[in-house]
């Protein structure tokens, strides 16, 4: 029992020390990549300007995923619904490293936004913030901690940034302007950044 012991022990440490050698020059086995991803199945990582969509930052990749036309259901998706491993379209569990964002093309949209109204005859970028939610660390931050809190928030602005700087090199044809959306009014930041469009 012991050298059966012995033996299966020995046999996992060598197999522990063949991955951690492949692993140093870039080889992974498929099943390391267990967690939440974007679904390419739904998600593209590029955009020709002419439809609405949700889409999804990565935080952890720092990448910007666009939804898939979708025969024109991309601007109703469910952000839960563009990460694999997501069965509950509502679900949020998988969505806790990923930002989302809307972006409506020029007359898409309608309404106001908590309130605020929006000139929808142009393109419109509304990025998703939430002040506890600390989307690189994974974890609530308490509403007492408000050093930390603003800390998070520069953090998901420079994210937000990030997302406005993927839909500038898209060159789209129409001014737009990025909008942090927060759980309420007050959490929220409206008419943030502009992009012209081509002059």
């Amino acid at each position: 029992m012991l050298a059966s012991s012995l033996a299966g022990a020995y046999a996992n440490g060598r197999t522990n020390r063949a991955q951690w050698a492949l692993s140093m020059f870039g080889f992974r086995r498929r099943e390391e990549t267990i967690g939440p991803r974007v679904s390419t199945k739904f998600c593209t990582d590029r955009f020709n300007g002419k439809y609405p969509h949700v889409g999804l930052y990565d935080t952890r990749q720092r990448k910007v995923w666009v939804c898939k036309p979708l025969g024109g259901q991309a601007i109703r998706t469910s952000h839960a619904r563009l990460i694999t491993g997501a069965d509950n379209a509502t679900s949020t569990v998988w969505k806790d490293r990923f930002l989302c964002y809307w972006f409506y093309t020029p007359r898409s949209g309608e309404g106001f936004i908590h309130g605020y109204p929006i000139d929808w005859d142009e393109g419109q970028l509304l990025v998703r913030i939430d002040p506890q939610w600390d989307y690189d660390r994974q974890r609530l931050i308490p509403p007492e901690l408000e050093d930390q809190i603003n800390d998070n928030l520069e953090r998901q602005f420079k994210h937000g940034e990030r997302i406005f700087e993927f839909f500038v090199q898209c060159r789209l044809a129409y001014p737009f302007s990025m909008h942090f959306i927060g759980p309420r009014a007050t959490d929220s930041l409206f008419y943030v950044k502009r992009c012209e469009g081509p002059k």
